[in-house]
């Protein structure tokens, strides 16, 4: 059974940045029973959610994001959902450096990265990495 970890919130940016007022507010939460992740799926996370939240404060015009890390039973999942302004996957095709290089960070872990997004409703990334099983 999946637990609930704590909430942690921090509020970023100035005038003329996201959303109204400039402000950013992003939102932590964990779910399940952490278990050591090897460092390359730490880093590979990391700057997952370092990219995501670049992408956030540059093109969303998002008030919140909300980072969620959930560790399942044969997996583990870190999925960045956001208010801002969305855009179609296809348009994102061949743009930047920013998501083919997340892909290719959870391609070499055997992991998924999957994004839903359309215009006007936000976006959510969910970046998907296998557990390895130690006897």
């Amino acid at each position: 059974m999946a637990t609930t970890g704590p909430t942690t919130g921090a509020t970023t940016g100035g005038p003329g940045g996201d959303g109204p007022g400039g402000r950013l507010s992003v939102r932590f939460h964990q779910d399940g029973t952490p278990v050591p992740l090897p460092d390359r799926v730490q880093s590979a996370l990391l700057r997952i959610a370092q990219g995501a939240l670049a992408n956030v404060r540059e093109h969303a015009a998002a008030r919140t994001v909300t980072l969620t890390l959930s560790y399942l039973d044969d997996q583990v999942v870190l999925d960045i959902a956001d208010d801002g302004r969305g855009f179609t996957t296809a348009a994102a095709q061949g743009r930047g450096h920013g998501l083919p290089a997340m892909h290719a960070r959870m391609r070499q872990l055997g992991g998924t990265l999957t994004i839903e997004s359309a215009p006007g409703e936000g976006t959510v990334l969910s970046a998907a990495v296998p557990l390895e099983r130690t006897p």
